[in-house]
């Protein structure tokens, strides 16, 4: 029987030299699939699997119902007692409205339970960001207009496709893998918008002469949607720059882009003289006012389970919850709402929703470490899965190779 030194592995104890070489070896994707494995199992027996199942749920049914009402709001009609009917079409408002609640919650969050870390992010930073994520909740909710629910929900899906592309730009490095995830997603997208069902891609028809009916509308929402996607890129590259500079916690960051998002959003709603448009189309249709803050108080629960979600299970068992949520998202509406779909439809989101998948799994790994410290970081980084600790004074060493730290509203 060989002994063991200090520095050995003690589950290859009982293993001598000869029978440590004749055990089967594994490849490196299986090797980092069982480390996943085998940590997400340890939380599970650590923070309990019926507060897995019960934060799951949650994610699960207030996202589900933050779909359920967008749809309503951006898609449906609203018809007042004489029987006219009206779409409500500002956008602004409803984006405003989720900033403002956000803001609420998570400022509520903090005084109850303050931050032990200062947080010393220059406030021109939580600007930008606002304004790119503004930007892209605006253009994905105004695209609803010119196409269904679930084609939006499938091109956000393809945020790493943004994502990656902004961190080319500043030459930030992926592992060789996940391009290929990355490309998986893109045909998935295409091939979903493609073959979409003529019924979809005939034109509406509507008395309003202001709506455009040509055979080319949804051009527009198919624009928003690269726009909200490009917005989406924008954000992922200044999330990068702010927590490599300044690392502020996952609620500082919240707090920030939310504070700033919902000035820059009442501004843009006074100065455009929104909100008259808004009070007016209240007054015939107060009904709007319910969906409106049950469709904002649904997304502040949502933020309440992922941050639980986030701290006891992983950014990794988050990932994966919500773009299962998504998928059900997508069957939901397709099923219950009556948006037409295809075949072939089915065949993108299947390589949509696997390039996502394979991405959470496997597309994290980093460049090569230059030196054994830093191999030994990474394999510690990827088998935590770069979880959220309360201890915010922590020297963030591991950052190095992924100084990406989830938040509520970039994973949903």
């Amino acid at each position: 029987m060989s002994h063991l030194n200090a520095n050995e592995n003690p589950t290859e104890a009982n293993y001598t030299a000869v029978e440590m070489a004749a055990r089967p070896q594994q490849s490196p994707t299986e090797s980092r699939f069982k480390r996943i494995a085998s940590s997400i199992g340890r939380q599970w027996e650590e923070n309990g699997k019926v507060k897995f199942i019960i934060t799951a749920l949650g994610i699960f049914l207030s996202y589900m119902l933050v779909g359920y009402l967008q749809e309503i709001i951006m898609r449906g009609k609203y018809c007042d007692e004489s029987d006219k009917c009206e779409r409500y079409e500002y956008a602004v408002t409803l984006v405003c409205v989720q900033f403002l609640f956000s803001f609420t919650f998570i400022k509520a969050l903090d005084i109850i339970k303050p931050e032990d870390k200062k947080d010393t992010t220059n406030c021109l930073y939580y600007i930008l960001a606002a304004a790119a994520n503004a930007s892209a909740m605006v253009s994905s909710n105004k695209a609803l207009k010119w196409v269904t629910y679930p084609m939006q929900v499938i091109f956000k899906s393809a945020k790493p496709i943004s994502v990656m592309i902004s961190g080319l730009f500043i030459c930030k490095r992926y592992a060789t893998q996940r391009y290929l995830f990355v490309l998986i997603i893109v045909i998935g997208v295409v091939v979903f918008k493609f073959f979409e069902s003529d019924e979809v891609k005939k034109p509406k028809k509507t008395e309003n002469k202001n709506e455009a009916n040509t055979a080319n509308y949804q051009l527009y929402g198919t624009a928003l949607l690269i726009l909200s996607l490009t917005m989406d890129g924008v954000l992922g590259a200044i999330q990068d720059k702010i927590r490599a500079v300044h690392g502020p916690t996952s609620r500082q960051f919240m707090l920030g882009m939310s504070a700033w998002g919902s000035v820059i959003l009442v501004t843009v709603v006074i100065a455009t003289g929104e909100f008259k448009d808004v009070f007016a189309f209240v007054s015939h249709h107060p009904n709007v006012i319910l969906h409106i803050c049950a469709f904002a108080t649904a997304g502040v629960v949502g933020q309440l389970f992922i941050f639980t979600m986030v701290a006891s299970f992983g950014s990794l068992a988050c990932s994966v919850t919500t773009t299962v949520r998504k998928f059900f998202s997508v069957l939901f509406s397709i099923v219950f709402m009556g948006n037409p779909s295809t075949p072939l439809q089915w065949l993108g989101a299947a390589l949509v929703f696997a390039g996502l998948f394979a991405d959470a799994f496997f597309g994290k790994k980093h460049r090569p470490a230059q030196n054994q410290h830093e191999t030994e970081l990474h394999l510690e980084s990827a088998e935590n899965t770069e979880r959220l600790v309360e201890n915010t004074d922590e020297k963030p060493t591991i950052t190095k190779f992924n100084t990406t730290q989830p938040n509520a509203q970039e994973i949903v």
